[in-house]
């Protein structure tokens, strides 16, 4: 991952990380997924989250507002 940037969520459902990465969008973040296959079945694994350090706090707020 680029250099500044910070992981705020982590699913192995990757429809649960799309979700969240267009509920940022939507609260103008900006963030990237970084999906991490299983090496053995490559449609199951954990997609990541991240965003830049700056919206790292907000963004968790946001986060928080979906896991409740």
């Amino acid at each position: 991952m680029k250099e500044g940037w910070v992981k705020i969520f982590s699913s192995i459902d990757l429809i649960q990380v799309k979700l969240v990465e267009d509920l940022l969008k939507q609260h103008g973040i900006e963030s990237h997924i970084l999906s991490k296959p299983d090496s053995v079945i490559p449609s199951i694994g954990e997609a990541e989250l991240y965003t830049i350090a700056e919206k790292a706090e907000e963004a968790l707020e946001v986060v928080k507002t979906v896991q409740e």
